[in-house]
């Protein structure tokens, strides 16, 4: 996970993609699920501040908030105050599940086409 934040702070730092939107998938959620029900999300480094619901128990969705919150925070610290506007979407996937997979994509086209009715492009 560390590799993947530090990727994606990288690739957000570039200048070529000052302008660019980003979307965002979280893939292979289903083995999410599954990890998180025997593996403590606090064994990453980079979500050591994480609080489960009660002591010893993790709810699958308060986690996926969680991981979802943290990559929200490194969008926007490594994004330039003015480049914040551009859209910023995060998906949860599972390459598996193909009607999740459409229903992702046709999620993400609507917002696409939202964002460029909105600025006019």
């Amino acid at each position: 996970m560390m590799e993947t934040k530090e990727l994606f702070d990288w690739v957000l730092k570039q200048r070529c993609f000052e302008k660019t939107s980003f979307m965002l998938f979280l893939n292979k959620f289903d083995i999410f699920e599954r990890k998180i029900q025997k593996v403590p999300l606090t064994v990453c480094e980079w979500f050591k501040d994480y609080e489960p619901i009660a002591p010893g128990k993790q709810d699958v969705e308060h986690a996926y908030e969680f991981v979802k919150k943290k990559f929200e925070e490194v969008y926007f610290q490594s994004s330039k105050p003015e480049r914040v506007d551009r859209v910023f979407k995060i998906y949860r996937t599972t390459a598996l599940d193909q009607k999740l997979v459409k229903k992702t994509f046709k999620l993400m086209d609507e917002s696409m086409r939202r964002s460029r009715e909105g600025t006019g492009t």
